[in-house]
């Protein structure tokens, strides 16, 4: 199924920038980009996942799909967030993925019933020697997966992961409406 951003993504304003959100109906799982203001790729991205405290792990592919594209995998451990860059190249858990770096903002949580990744990903905005690449402007896809499965060793970023047996697919937005001029992007990016 095909989903539209005029039908499922929401413009939201955070505290210090613009983001587009999309929901993801079965988990509940909220993903939220915002990108600065720039003419194309390669960039940073913003990226948010807010899930219900039962999601063990969720992620985003930032290529539309979980192969061959920069996925960010996030989780809750006690208080803490953890997040693993991956990198798949067949249906099968995919491995930690060196191309990109991902840097846990202070504004992300873990409370009673959810947890929040406030992640920048570096390198996921382009990947093959630019060849592939999320789009400054205009219409984009991106993946999602989220699981309940038990995670093996949740402290580690290099843990195996479990099969996606919540939820996988991909939604697509128009991205220009995520876009941040360079002080509101480094404000979303390096909250105070």
């Amino acid at each position: 199924m095909r989903l539209s951003v005029s039908t499922v993504a929401l413009l939201a304003t955070a505290a210090n920038g613009s983001v587009l959100s999309w929901t993801e109906s079965v988990s509940g799982v909220q993903y939220s980009v915002g990108i600065p203001e720039v003419a194309a790729a390669p960039f940073d991205i913003y990226t948010s996942i807010v899930a219900p405290i039962d999601m063990t792990w969720a992620a985003i592919a930032y290529g539309g799909c979980m192969l061959r594209s920069p996925l960010l995998v996030a989780w809750a451990h006690g208080t803490n967030i953890i997040v693993s860059p991956r990198w798949a190249t067949a249906y099968h858990p995919p491995a930690l993925y060196n191309g990109t770096t991902a840097k846990v903002l202070k504004t992300s949580t873990v409370n009673a019933t959810h947890w929040k990744a406030d992640v920048v990903c570096c390198g996921c905005s382009s990947w093959f020697g630019g060849a592939a690449f999320v789009p400054a402007m205009g219409d984009t896809f991106f993946g999602y997966g989220v699981s309940n499965l038990s995670i093996a060793n949740p402290a580690s970023p290099s843990t195996n992961i479990g099969f996606h047996n919540v939820g996988k697919g991909h939604w697509e937005l128009n991205i220009t409406g995520a876009r941040n001029s360079a002080r509101d992007f480094t404000k979303l990016t390096k909250p105070m």
